[in-house]
């Protein structure tokens, strides 16, 4: 009996000229909308959880690529795929490659029922392109031994703090595993990661006979309304009393970890003026010995609900430095 011919290109819904990049962008996104834990219970998703695990098992290898890429030719040109017609054991040699069919019976003897692909895949990439994940017994018949399966790699989202991305952070994740039980990891987040940046913890995921898939963290970072920040360089803004913008003095700047810095704010400083504190920006993410810098713009401060004594002093103060006050030529 014939085994149907798959077309791995549209299971994964990419062009035949599509690159390496773009098929595991396809592949990634389709497994985590039908991977199994995403559907308990649903076979037509189990099904499908294999047919793209199938195909980009053939299209993300160079070499079963090209080998089905020739096949697929022949089927286009002659609507049949190599030896679809010959009868069961018959062989069809085509070019370099000799492809053979065959029916259900040899199929269940050769693998025993346990291979996730389908017999298309095990007739041409199992029993002839990978001969070697097969043994052979006496009389002929090839056996498959237990094929390693990668463990699935995840991608979650986590929030991170300015503060947390300043300095860098422990998270405590709690997975869930096939079984439903739990299990605890505590992950280092590095300081100076950014928004979009990625966190590989290898060896964390979904196990597979090859061992766990790898975790990848994707950082969302929790917007802070004192600061701004543009890659290592933060921007923040600080409040001057009046008197010390006109007399000079010191005022605190409060840093994204709890330190507060002393800045010191020279005589007649106006309002807007940026001051540049080297060093104390973001670290650069592993390299926490490099930072960018923090720049702190003055915000003066106006006294308010002045007394009248406080009046008075303010307009002799504004009388002696030739400040005459201009009537608002609108008012009646």
């Amino acid at each position: 009996m014939a085994v149907e011919f798959k077309d791995y290109y549209q299971i994964l819904g990419v062009s035949r000229d599509a690159d390496q990049k773009t098929i595991q962008k396809a592949y990634r996104k389709l497994a985590r909308q039908y991977h199994p834990d995403v559907n308990p219970n649903d076979k037509a998703a189990e099904e499908k959880f294999k047919e793209i695990n199938e195909a980009n098992e053939v299209l993300s290898d160079a070499e079963k690529r090209q080998k089905y890429d020739e096949m697929s030719t022949y089927y286009q040109r002659y609507g049949q795929w190599p030896g679809a017609t010959e009868p069961t054991g018959a062989g069809f040699r085509g070019g370099n490659y000799q492809y053979r069919t065959v029916n259900e019976n040899d199929l269940e003897d050769i693998f025993g029922g346990r291979s996730p692909f389908s017999d298309f895949f095990e007739t041409y990439f199992h029993s002839f392109f990978s001969p070697e994940r097969g043994r052979r017994t006496g009389a002929g018949t090839r056996h498959a031994q237990p094929r390693a399966v990668p463990g699935e790699d995840v991608e979650a989202p986590i929030d991170v703090t300015l503060a947390e991305a300043y300095r860098g952070v422990s998270r405590a994740l709690e997975l869930t595993e096939p079984d439903g039980s739990m299990r605890r990891l505590e992950v280092r987040i590095p300081a100076g990661v950014d928004e979009g940046s990625r966190i590989r913890v290898a060896g964390q995921c979904l196990l597979g006979t090859a061992g766990r898939g790898d975790l990848y963290l994707r950082i969302h970072i929790i917007p802070d309304s004192r600061f701004t920040r543009e890659d290592t360089t933060l921007h923040t803004m600080v409040e001057v009393p009046l008197a010390t913008a006109m007399l000079g003095g010191e005022v605190e700047v409060s840093m994204p970890d709890g330190r507060r810095l002393l800045l010191h704010i020279p005589a007649g400083t106006s309002n807007g003026r940026m001051f540049r504190l080297r060093g104390q920006g973001m670290p650069a993410i592993r390299q926490p010995e490099k930072r960018g810098d923090l720049y702190v713009e003055v915000t003066v401060l106006l006294p308010t609900h002045l007394n009248s004594e406080q009046r008075r002093l303010f307009e002799d103060f504004a009388r002696s430095i030739g400040y005459v006050n201009q009537p608002n030529s609108g008012e009646m």
